[in-house]
């Protein structure tokens, strides 16, 4: 067997024997295949995708066409025509599955395998497309919780039938609005407004006018409507997938994206917001679809000084060429700031665990929240626990004809997710105030002898 393929066939994934148990219909409809590396630990991939490398090269390009063409012509056709200034050769490939047939069956990552051999045999870098989770997924068992698990992941959440689909209910709690709601941006200094780019969810518009965010406060994001949704990108939006009307049963992480503009606005007013949906009401998302995202938004609003990415997803041996090479090269001179997950676990969160990425990790009143992800691939943290900010303005959740929770506007919740998004605002304020490049700003604030840092979390931002 040539080198390539066995490095391919050393790397290959296979089926957690874990059961999905309540999770299994989600994520069967969610097109998420549980499998485990070579350790044995989870990963979670989609098994009708992959990210495969054109290179700049029309040769490598006309390889990769070539490959695909066995399974499907017509995307081969399109697998040269990059769009006009796209920075990144990495694309992601849909590859054709086997729909499991019994109805409590899961998706298997062996056609991702066979894929992966056939690039690798035309010399071509291919991995799987790793599924991106936004960090509502935790570890350990709180009092009170309904606890759901795929391989040592926990889910926490009550699931339940919505419509005949199992649904896991979010667990972003109603709040009332803050004593100091959000405040207005001063005058613009010489320096000039820092800009955000948000990879989430995207944000809550109001219905029937078209890409107007819903929330009243939330004055300095702006949210493009082409971006608010891409049936490519398994539809991802910050609506709800049961809502019509105001009132149903809130998915996993509907308003996850709507929360984190608002804490950036709270804590850095005169911040221009720009928000891209790559998750799903659900919360999952994929590693092609983060790519293809942000490539879109640099090409069409760029440069941004910084992005924040409050998802993540574990990776075999901790590492892979082609989502950090592909994430840096679209960064460019932008900082990129990213959760550190909530899986209560050393063990490296991705994007994340890049060393070129700031990743925030979340306190509790008593030093580090129970859930946060730690190590020292972890550079800093801040509050992440019971965090209040924007959400739906006018929501009813509805289970069995009755009224459970009633949103107004703003929600509690907690999370790595949470965390980051103030360390973001923290290192735009110093940016603002003190002038130089988002790196410039970070480097200040991380190297501050005066800041307080904690094993394990880093440098504290107490926000």
């Amino acid at each position: 067997m040539p080198e390539k393929q066995q490095k391919a066939a050393g790397r290959r994934l296979i089926d957690h024997p874990t059961r999905l148990g309540a999770l299994a219909g989600i994520f069967f409809r969610r097109h998420i295949a549980v499998g485990a590396d070579a350790t044995g630990r989870v990963v979670l991939v989609r098994p009708d995708s992959l990210t495969v490398d054109i290179g700049v090269d029309t040769d490598r390009a006309a390889r990769v066409a070539n490959v695909v063409k066995g399974w499907d012509p017509a995307q081969a056709r399109s697998i040269t025509k990059r769009p006009r200034g796209s920075r990144s050769s990495v694309i992601g490939v849909r590859i054709p599955t086997e729909t499991p047939r019994d109805e409590g069956a899961v998706w298997s990552v062996r056609s991702v395998n066979e894929r992966i051999d056939e690039f690798a045999a035309a010399d071509v870098p291919a991995e799987p497309d790793y599924v991106i989770l936004g960090s509502q997924v935790v570890t350990g068992n709180p009092l009170g919780a309904t606890v759901s698990f795929a391989g040592e992941m926990a889910f926490i959440g009550d699931i339940i039938e919505q419509n005949g689909m199992p649904v896991l209910l979010s667990t972003a709690q109603p709040a009332d609005q803050p004593e100091h709601p959000l405040p207005a941006a001063r005058p613009p200094r010489a320096t000039g407004r820092p800009r955000i780019l948000v990879l989430d969810t995207g944000l809550r518009t109001a219905k029937g006018l078209g890409a107007k965010v819903e929330h009243r406060g939330l004055k300095s994001s702006k949210l493009h409507q082409p971006w608010a949704s891409d049936p490519a990108l398994y539809a991802v939006d910050d609506e709800d997938e049961d809502d019509d009307d105001g009132h149903g049963c809130l998915d996993f992480e509907a308003g996850h994206g709507t929360f984190i503009n608002g804490i950036l606005q709270r804590h850095c007013p005169d911040a221009e917001v720009h928000s891209v949906g790559v998750l799903s009401s659900f919360g999952d998302g994929e590693i092609s679809g983060v790519l293809a995202a942000l490539d879109r938004a640099i090409r069409l609003c760029g440069p941004f000084d910084i992005v924040v990415m409050s998802f993540g997803a574990f990776l075999p041996d901790d590492e892979s060429a082609l989502f950090r090479r592909a994430l840096l090269e679209l960064l460019g001179d932008s900082l990129g700031v990213a959760a550190a997950g909530n899986q209560q676990t050393c063990r490296p969160y991705f994007p994340a665990g890049f060393p070129e990425i700031v990743s925030v990790g979340a306190l509790a009143a008593d030093g580090r929240a129970w859930f946060s992800n730690f190590g020292p691939w972890v550079d800093a943290c801040a509050p992440g626990v019971d965090v209040v900010s924007t959400f739906f303005e006018h929501f009813d959740e509805v289970i069995d004809g009755r009224t459970t929770r009633s949103y107004r506007g703003w929600a509690r919740w907690s999370g790595t997710s949470f965390s980051a998004p103030k360390v973001a605002a923290a290192i735009a304020e110093e940016q603002y105030r003190n002038g130089g490049t988002a790196a410039d700003a970070w480097r200040r604030l991380s190297t501050d002898y005066h800041k307080l840092r904690v094993p394990d979390l880093g440098v504290v931002f107490n926000l």
